[in-house]
């Protein structure tokens, strides 16, 4: 079972979060069970596609149950794993309580559902389980002062009076009856406290990043009245990597609150954030209320309203009313353990609304690059159409890579995040083509290779346009060098016949530029792979090594088997060495595809290629994650910041 081939591209997002975190080390998840229980079946549902996203990664064996308890009994109820597994082997329990979940029970309902959980704990904490975790909110913390945030073992206000109360009363108490099981049985449990969730797909308790993210989805008018209350928010994203990251990573017995990242935001800090990303759907009127000032303490508390429709144009006070509850964690304790959130509120919003909208378009940020992605796209273009016109005069072979190939298969253009694109040749043809190219291309592009320019020490050659700035967190530090907008032009070359002379000729092609490289940057060759005791010893040595005969050993790596006939090739010069070897007759023959409304060459065998470099080549990254590739610091596009095809 494949979580993909039941989930949508937005769950499938959130569901994979975790694994995706490198927060949390799934060899301690491996067999486990994972025993759900609670009266929050999407919560759940969550949940439990976070952990199976371990089998689809690493095949971790995880089993996943939910289960109900029925007169002092817990019964399974619901089976999310291909396997089942008796309650006395679980592992970890979840209990998903009344994390941000709307508290609508009256004095009767309130003490039955509190006898129930306690009956609840009876039957959870007869299990032999590793840990116990409870899901509540900050809620909990009741009324806090303005500008307060709170850490786990203190506390606002309590007053009985005021609205939010019941959910208050029902948080603590089952914090309090759990911690007393748990003390009472010896048992390890811990409490996650979290801000207010919202995500797509996820049913969300009325707050204000819910209700202003629904409202500009729908394009409704908004009548917002403005407080000086700051919520903390979480995306369901870093809830599921908090629940893993605290069951594997933090110590039993403790509290521990999680917000999401720079999460922390008043109403109207909100309504900024979503008119700035959707200004023609964000509809939002705000008005001073009464609010509260920084002096007061906390004792009365106003509410945001927002408002649809007619109500709009009326009093506010007659309209339903959402508060604007000031839950605000101090999350510095979870942070303490290692835990780093990783989406923030704004692309939490921009998520949420687009899933809302569900316009079936391919999503994407859209306030990328400030609003330069597309002009830099453009640009790439002309690059591209620029190498097509050398290459055809020339006779020089050529091919779209890398991303740019995947994305003439895929999207038949650019990959709407990309932000740079590639061309690939043999070494004979990329031999051909650095020799005419200086002359062809007009005075303001720049070949740059280590021949032509000082500390420039690339493997392969880049072309850059004067009077313009794209630097990455990597050249950045090279101000000296050019930093042009650029592109970039790689050679495959041969490798041996055999798996020996191939292994030992990506060895020795790794070491010599894991050499040239962290020379020049001057870092530390990490990691190591197959041979972390080599790398060790060149990494200790590279220092001895002048760069130029560096820069002779990586170049002659390269191109040992250049005049020898063997039927393999590989990526020497880009990031897909280690990859290994493919077969040359990929790269035999090229078909045309459209690319952006033009006609580029692709390997005729691209399936085979694409499989290679990408595996599933159709599955898209996560949603989240669809920003632009490089880690682009410094940018200024000049004269090309209106740069368009003619």
């Amino acid at each position: 079972m494949l979580l993909r081939d039941y989930l949508n591209e937005f769950e499938l997002d959130w569901a994979q979060a975790p694994v995706r975190s490198e927060l949390i080390p799934g060899s301690k998840l491996k067999g486990a069970n994972i025993l759900l229980v609670g009266e929050q079946p999407e919560l759940q549902k969550a949940v439990a596609w976070s952990f199976l996203a371990w089998n689809d990664s690493i095949k971790a064996n995880l089993r996943v149950m939910s289960a109900r308890c029925t007169e002092g009994k817990l019964q399974t109820e619901q089976v999310y794993s291909e396997e089942a597994f008796a309650l006395e082997k679980t592992d970890y329990v979840i209990l998903t309580g009344f994390c941000c979940r709307e508290a609508t029970l009256d004095v009767v309902g309130t003490i039955e559902y509190l006898q129930h959980f306690g009956a609840l704990l009876e039957a959870v904490f007869a299990l032999p389980c590793r840990r116990t975790l409870l899901l509540s909110d900050g809620r909990v913390y009741g009324k806090l002062g303005y500008g307060f945030a709170a850490s786990e073992y203190e506390a606002g206000t309590t007053d009985p009076c005021a609205p939010g109360y019941e959910a208050q009363y029902l948080l603590q108490t089952m914090e309090g009856m759990l911690t007393l099981r748990a003390r009472e049985k010896k048992a390890a449990f811990n409490i996650l406290r979290t801000g207010l969730i919202y995500g797509p797909r996820i049913p969300m308790m009325a707050h204000p990043a819910a209700e202003l993210a629904g409202k500009t989805a729908a394009g409704q008018e908004v009548s917002l009245t403005l407080s000086q209350d700051r919520n903390s928010y979480i995306s369901i994203h870093d809830v599921l990597t908090a629940i893993q990251f605290v069951l594997v990573k933090c110590p039993g017995n403790k509290i521990f609150n999680v917000s999401g990242l720079a999460s922390n935001a008043s109403a109207g800090e909100l309504a900024i954030m979503l008119y700035n990303n959707f200004p023609d759907r964000c509809r939002i009127s705000m008005s001073s209320g009464t609010g509260r000032t920084p002096q007061t303490d906390g004792a009365s508390r106003e509410k945001s309203v927002f408002q649809t429709g007619e109500a709009s144009r009326t009093n506010a006070a007659e309209s339903e009313a959402v508060e604007n509850t000031g839950i605000w964690l101090n999350t510095q304790l979870i942070e303490h353990y290692g835990f780093e959130p990783k989406v923030s509120l704004e692309d939490g919003l921009i998520i949420l609304v687009k899933s809302l909208q569900n316009t079936g378009e391919v999503f994407i940020f859209d306030n990328t690059y400030l609003g330069k992605l597309e002009k830099v796209q453009q640009i790439l273009l002309g690059y591209l159409l620029e190498i097509d016109r050398i290459c055809k005069k020339h006779n020089i072979k050529y091919f779209l890579a890398g991303g740019t190939l995947l994305g003439a298969i895929r999207h038949h253009g650019f990959i709407p995040w990309d932000d740079d694109a590639d061309v690939m040749m043999l070494r004979e043809d990329y031999d051909k083509f650095q020799q005419v190219v200086q002359q062809e291309l007009p005075d303001n592009i720049f070949m740059q290779i280590p021949e032509t320019e000082k500390g420039n020490y690339n493997p392969f050659t880049k072309l850059r346009i004067n009077n313009t700035m794209f630097a990455t967190e990597f050249t950045g530090h090279f101000m000296d060098m050019h930093n042009g907008i650029f592109f970039d032009v790689l050679s495959h070359d041969r490798t041996g016949r055999h798996k020996w002379s191939q292994k030992l000729h990506l060895m020795v092609t790794m070491l010599t530029r894991s050499v040239v490289f962290n020379k020049w940057g001057d870092t530390d060759i990490k990691g190591g792979g197959a041979h972390p005791i080599i790398c060790k010893i060149v990494d200790h040595v590279k220092y001895l090594i002048p760069m130029r005969f560096a820069l002779w050993a990586q170049n002659r790596s390269l191109e040992f088997f250049k005049n020898r006939k063997t039927e393999y090739l590989y990526d020497g010069m880009g990031r897909n060495l280690k990859r290994g070897s493919f077969p040359a007759a990929w790269l035999e023959e090229a078909v045309y595809v459209d690319f952006e409304g033009y006609q580029f060459p692709v390997p005729k065998e691209y399936d085979k290629y694409l499989t290679y470099l990408y595996g599933d080549y159709m599955q898209m990254i996560p949603v989240s994650q669809r920003r632009t590739s490089h880690s682009i610091v410094l940018m200024d596009l000049g004269e090309y910041a209106g740069f368009t095809l003619k």
